[in-house]
């Protein structure tokens, strides 16, 4: 079976994989014939995919396989505060062209992914450190004198990781250089040397989104180090994804219809990404397209992100209603994995349909015929 997967993330953003042996995950995932990277608010890993396709030799051996860059930008709906994410994909970009390209996307969303880029770690570090110190969560705050101090610590552990990055993928003369975020990929890469007797998979637990099944592993982590049964359920519902809701922006927030303004002049696909992430959380389906979706779509958005590893608890639910709601309106439909490399969930697990993966290819009108072969 041929599918798609459109949404994927790198080192280059808020993965934990480089976009080299991402580029060898993929080519070994029988039928994954359609790809998309789409890290964070940053194109800084579309040239070293090409170079590691082309390196390999994957341009040649592909026969039909596809590469579409991308990227996923974060917004926030005024009126509501919803964090909302737009995927932009560009599937008229090859290897023969991509320089170019870049050039004229970056000059439309350069400064954008440059400011949200520096700012991201407001949040995704910052924040969510300081609210690791104030519950003093693994005994944080007894063993360092302030929030302040670890967050020193971890940016600049992290700063000489993006410096390494940026060397190994030959960056240097690139077109792109949107610096590296630091998100909360940093705080599990470090957690450990934090705290030498902590386990890696506790503190990535501390940081995804709410779900009962996590609860319940955290649980278990904690009866394996000691904890009474009792006392280990008690503190994974109170820690369980407490770090995933750290809500204050950064100076750079743009508002939804901004930043698909934004897409749309540097001639991109636009996707509407996982609509129903934050389904149960207080909003329903019917809030969000009204605050979301449909001022989206009369603005001219071209699609939804159908297929997504939504909760299991609601994941049908979502995936009938936004398949709906994007035939009755003549959107494109999307999906993807929003793969990260660590293990949280596979190339795999959520498969686009070929057909409505070429429809997206083929939006642009690009000649189509050989559309399969070229990177």
């Amino acid at each position: 079976m041929s599918y798609a997967n459109f949404h994927m993330h790198t080192a280059f953003s808020d993965g934990a994989i480089i976009p080299d042996k991402l580029v060898h995950k993929i080519f070994q995932e029988p039928g994954l014939d359609y790809f998309a990277l789409t890290d964070h608010d940053s194109m800084s890993g579309i040239e070293p995919f090409f170079r590691s396709l082309k390196r390999h030799g994957y341009l040649d051996q592909a026969k039909g396989k596809r590469f579409v860059p991308g990227i996923e930008i974060s917004l926030r709906e005024e009126n509501s505060g919803t964090i909302v994410h737009l995927v932009g994909l560009f599937p008229e970009m090859t290897h023969s062209n991509y320089r170019e390209s870049l050039k004229k996307i970056d000059a439309h969303l350069g400064e954008f992914c440059r400011e949200r880029c520096i700012n991201r770690g407001l949040r995704d570090l910052d924040g969510r450190i300081k609210r690791a110190y104030e519950l003093n969560l693994d005994g944080l705050a007894e063993r360092f004198q302030s929030a302040e101090e670890i967050i020193g610590i971890l940016r600049q552990k992290a700063e000489a990781q993006n410096r390494a990055l940026f060397e190994q993928s030959e960056k240097e003369q690139d077109v792109i250089q949107h610096p590296i975020p630091f998100t909360y990929q940093t705080i599990v890469d470090q957690w450990e040397e934090l705290f030498p007797n902590s386990n890696r998979e506790i503190v990535s637990l501390y940081l995804l989104r709410p779900d009962q099944k996590k609860v319940e592993r955290l649980a278990q982590l904690y009866q394996s180090q000691g904890k009474g049964e009792a006392r280990a359920k008690a503190l994974a519902e109170t820690n369980q994804a407490i770090l995933c809701s750290i809500q204050n922006p950064p100076p750079s927030d743009k508002g939804i219809s901004e930043g698909l303004h934004l897409l749309q002049k540097a001639q991109a696909v636009t996707l509407l990404g996982h609509p129903a992430v934050y389904h149960r959380k207080g909003q329903s389906f019917e809030d969000y397209d009204n605050n979301v979706l449909y001022p989206l779509v009369d603005q001219g958005l071209d699609g939804i992100e159908v297929f997504y590893p939504y909760n299991r608890s609601y994941r049908e639910e979502a995936i009938d209603h936004y398949a709906k709601i994007a035939r009755d309106h003549g959107l494109l439909i999307s999906g993807g994995t929003d793969y990260h490399g660590d293990r949280r969930i596979g190339l795999s697990d959520v498969k686009l349909d070929r057909e409505e993966a070429l429809r997206i290819i083929h939006h642009n009108g690009r000649p189509g015929e050989n559309i399969e072969k070229e990177f």
